[in-house]
């Protein structure tokens, strides 16, 4: 499914509600594979205002003894868990199949302050013969802050592209997180990490306003220090007060939770809340 036919549906739910077949709304032979997608009916369509960072296919089924996919969403806001519903997230797969999710909760990370990421569980295809290519978010779903997230639509990274970050953001320093450090960097990754060590340090380096990189001096918030659960965010802490420009991490630094080895990194640092 194109990504022009992929917004198509994601702009005809919005026209036309969560429930696709009200009256007003049509349907209509998509003409690169032969998916059926909605029309929206005449008139300005508003843009979804939150936006999905980042959506992986995590885990395949044949590969657990659940026998259950999974798929892990970062959006650009914290989610608001009492509204998380899975038949507001529908999945395109390669063929055209569309199938909603059976589960969708807060996860890989779910502490008060790292509601970002929301992990799908269902029947989302084959990573090789039948990839999940793109989500929609089609029901009430809503931000921390009130914002809705139907509306929103993602394009499914590759099954080997390995997790990835895809926010870095400076928090406030504290006796939660890096303890006696200066700054903390925050990075919110696109699927749960693995295989993070002390020794993992010196493959990570945040470029400064002035002055020479620097390495992070400790890792804070990973399973590695005693969390309940794997994770998809990673704090760095930093023992310099200097600006923050850039943060740049080694490819394969990491694993995926199906063991597929971390996308090397470059991205700038931004000031988030706390900062």
């Amino acid at each position: 499914m194109s990504t022009r036919s992929v917004a198509a549906v994601a702009l005809g739910i919005l026209a036309c509600g969560a429930t696709p077949f009200a009256a007003g709304c049509t349907w209509r032979r998509a003409p690169d594979g032969g998916v059926d997608m909605v029309v929206p009916r005449p008139g300005e369509v508003a843009t979804p205002e939150v936006t999905i960072v980042a959506a992986r296919f995590s885990r395949d089924d044949s590969g657990t003894p659940a026998r259950a996919d999974a798929i892990v969403l970062v959006f650009d806001r914290d989610v608001d868990a009492v509204s998380l519903t899975p038949t507001a997230f529908l999945v395109v797969e390669a063929d055209g199949t569309r199938v909603m999710a059976e589960e969708a909760v807060l996860a890989p990370a779910s502490e008060d302050d790292e509601n970002r990421s929301v992990t799908l569980w269902g029947d989302f295809g084959d990573p090789e013969k039948n990839p999940p290519t793109d989500v929609i978010v089609i029901g009430p779903v809503y931000a921390e802050d009130g914002t809705p997230l139907v509306g929103s639509v993602a394009k499914l990274e590759p099954w080997k592209s390995g997790a990835r970050v895809v926010a870095a953001e400076t928090v406030a320093p504290g006796p939660a997180r890096c303890p006696g450090a200066l700054q903390v960097v925050r990075t919110y990754w696109s699927d749960e990490i693995r295989g993070v060590e002390p020794a993992d340090l010196a493959r990570v380096e945040l470029a400064l306003g002035s002055g020479p990189a620097r390495a992070p001096v400790g890792f804070d918030d990973y399973l590695g220090d005693g969390d309940a659960a794997d994770d998809n965010v990673l704090d760095l802490c930093i023992d310099v007060d200097a600006p923050l420009v850039e943060l740049r991490i080694a490819a394969a630094t990491f694993v995926d939770a199906a063991g597929h080895p971390s996308a090397a990194v470059q991205l700038p640092v931004r000031d988030g809340p706390g900062g």
